[in-house]
């Protein structure tokens, strides 16, 4: 009678650890898998006031996060058809603990295909990515760019960027300030890196939201 009840115990105990197994393999195939469709569809009615954002529906369906944590915007720039996405797994809170990114990559369709357009970042967290209607900006302690997208070449483009940079001759420290604007590379005057950074001041922070 004993053993039988040692019997039973002991294949409910395995059946239990059998259950806790299972369970835990589904939550890890939840937690690295793809997004479910509700929370899609909640992406996408949380933005419904950006038009022609449902074009990302079957592309953040799809997108796998691998286990990390990935956050995402969408922002709208004037001469677009459709609101530019933004993926970051680089965010952090801000002084009003809303989060921002000083890492991300950016997302755009092309001939009914969303193309990873490229990466950009800002050296460091007191400068947060930002944008206004006309681009999206990174900046650091003596640089600040502004960036669009070459949709034909399914690219970054750079508008602009200013780098003040230092040297030494002899025990004086200098320095210039270069500036690329397109194709062009060239040493200005410290004023347009001042005017860039007056810009960059004014664009609006881009805030993310949880994706996964």
């Amino acid at each position: 009678m004993i053993k039988k009840i040692q019997l039973i115990l002991s294949s409910i105990l395995l059946l239990i650890c059998i259950g806790a197994l299972v369970y835990s393999i589904h939550f890890r195939r939840d937690k690295n898998g793809k997004i479910s469709d509700k929370n899609v569809n909640i992406i996408i009615q949380e933005n419904k006031n950006i038009k022609n954002a449902d074009v990302y529906y079957e592309f953040l369906k799809n997108f796998n996060c691998h286990g990390d944590e990935y956050y995402y915007s969408l922002i709208e720039l004037d001469g677009y058809d459709y609101p530019i996405l933004l993926l970051s797994n680089a965010v952090y809170k801000d002084n009003h603990e809303r989060r921002v990114a000083m890492g991300t990559d950016i997302y755009y369709p092309v001939n009914n295909q969303i193309t990873r357009f490229g990466s950009i970042g800002s050296d460091g967290t007191a400068y947060p990515i930002s944008a206004d209607k006309s681009g999206i900006f990174t900046a650091g302690g003596h640089e600040v760019a502004k960036y669009g997208l070459d949709v034909e070449k399914g690219k970054l483009k750079l508008i602009y960027e200013y780098i003040m940079v230092f040297y030494q001759v002899a025990e004086e420290v200098r320095a210039i300030t270069l500036g690329i604007i397109g194709n062009e590379n060239k040493i200005v005057s410290e004023k347009e890196l001042d005017k860039a950074n007056a810009k960059y001041g004014n664009a609006n922070r881009i805030y993310f939201n949880r994706l996964c």
